[in-house]
C-alpha cells in the first residue's frame, strides 16, 4: 500500500475523469473500463466534460490534447508535418518516445502521465467562399485555424494562422470570419463541417498534414492517494512502450472511426488529394521550417535531432 494513501486497499474508490474535448472515439470510456476491470470493480469513475476551467480543477484525471503548450518542446516535434500515415503507428511511436526518452518524461512530469498516444489523421478544411485548396497559391492570404508549429508552416505558405477556440470554428468558416482549418477529419465530422461550413478536406497523400498528441493525465494529489496496487494496474496499461494496452488500444480506436467520417465528407463535400508533385513542393516550404523548428529545440538544451531521426526510425519500423 502507498504510505502517502488515504485509501485502505479494499476499499471503493471513485475518480472524476474529464474529457475536456470529445473526438468521437472511444478511448476514455475503454481506459476507464480497463481500470475498473483490471481492478475488480475496486475503482469506479464519474465522467465530465467541456473547456470550463472550473470543472477542470475539480477532476482527478483529464483527457486533453497538449499540442499549443510550449512547456512540450519535445512533445511538439510530433507536429511536424507529414510524419505519420496513421494513428495505429502514432500511438505506438509516441510510446515508444516517451519509454526511450527521459527527456520527455520529464517534460511531462508536471502531471503524472497515464496514456499518451496520437489523433485520427488530419487535414485542411475550407469554406465555399475559399474553395478548395489544391496548390500553395490557393493558400496565399488565407486565415486558418492553426495550432503550435503549424503556424510557422502555414506563414510559409502565405497564409494567415489564427488561433480560434474549438467551438468557436464551425461557426467562424459559416460566416467567412475563418477561411480554412486545420483540423483532425473526426471533430470535423462531429462538427459536420461537409454540411456547409467547411466542405472542401484537402489531404496530403499517405501520411497526415499533421498529426495532434494526446494524452489522459492524472493530477498528483488524486495519484499520491491511490494505493500501490492500484497504481501499478494503472501503470500497466500504459502510457510506455509501443506493446502497452494504451498504445495498441488508441491507435485502432481512432483509426477505425476514420472510415465513416471519410465516408461522410465525401457524400456531402469534397476530397481533395494532393499531387504527388504538388507535394514536393509543399514539402520544399516545409524544410527550411522543420529544421528551423528542429534547431530551436536543440539551444533548448533538449536532443531534438535525435528524437526527430529515432521517430522516423519508428515510422517505419511500424508502418
Amino acid at each position: 500500500m502507498n504510505p502517502d494513501s488515504e485509501v485502505s486497499w479494499n476499499e471503493s474508490i471513485e475518480l472524476i475523469f474529464h474529457d475536456i474535448h470529445d473526438h468521437g472515439v472511444d478511448i476514455a470510456e475503454m481506459w476507464m473500463k480497463e481500470v475498473t476491470t483490471r481492478s475488480g470493480g475496486r475503482v469506479r469513475f464519474k465522467r465530465t466534460g467541456g473547456e470550463d476551467p472550473e470543472t477542470i480543477k475539480t477532476a482527478d484525471i483529464v483527457r486533453d490534447v497538449p499540442a499549443s503548450d510550449s512547456r512540450y518542446s519535445l512533445l511538439n516535434l510530433i507536429q511536424i508535418p507529414c510524419t505519420f500515415p496513421n494513428s495505429t503507428v502514432g500511438c505506438r511511436v509516441i510510446a515508444r518516445l516517451y519509454a526511450e526518452f527521459p527527456e520527455l518524461r520529464t517534460e511531462l512530469s508536471d502531471e503524472k502521465v497515464v496514456g499518451l498516444g496520437i489523433g485520427a489523421s488530419m487535414a485542411i478544411f475550407s469554406n465555399k467562399s475559399r474553395g478548395p485548396i489544391r496548390t500553395i497559391e490557393d493558400f496565399k492570404g488565407a486565415r486558418i485555424r492553426s495550432v503550435s508549429l503549424m503556424d510557422r508552416v502555414l506563414e510559409a505558405f502565405g497564409a494567415q494562422p489564427v488561433r480560434v477556440g474549438w467551438f468557436e470554428m464551425s461557426r467562424m468558416l459559416e460566416t467567412e470570419a475563418l477561411d480554412a482549418a486545420v483540423l483532425g477529419i473526426l471533430p470535423a465530422y462531429m462538427f459536420g463541417l461537409a454540411d456547409g461550413a467547411a466542405p472542401y478536406c484537402t489531404v496530403t497523400g499517405n501520411k497526415s498534414i499533421t498529426m495532434h498528441p494526446m494524452r489522459i493525465y492524472m493530477k498528483w494529489d488524486a495519484w499520491n492517494r491511490l494505493p500501490l496496487d492500484i497504481q501499478e494496474i494503472i501503470e500497466e496499461i500504459g502510457p510506455a512502450g509501443s506493446d502497452c494496452w494504451y498504445a495498441i488500444q488508441s491507435g485502432m480506436d481512432s483509426d477505425s472511426h476514420l472510415k465513416e467520417a471519410l465516408e461522410y465528407i465525401k457524400q456531402k463535400g469534397e476530397i481533395i488529394k494532393i499531387s504527388p508533385q504538388e507535394l514536393e513542393r509543399w514539402q520544399r516550404l516545409i524544410l527550411p521550417v522543420q529544421e528551423s523548428t528542429l534547431n530551436d529545440v536543440e539551444a533548448e538544451g533538449l536532443p531534438a535531432l535525435r528524437f526527430y531521426n529515432r521517430m522516423i526510425d519508428l515510422v517505419n519500423e511500424y508502418s
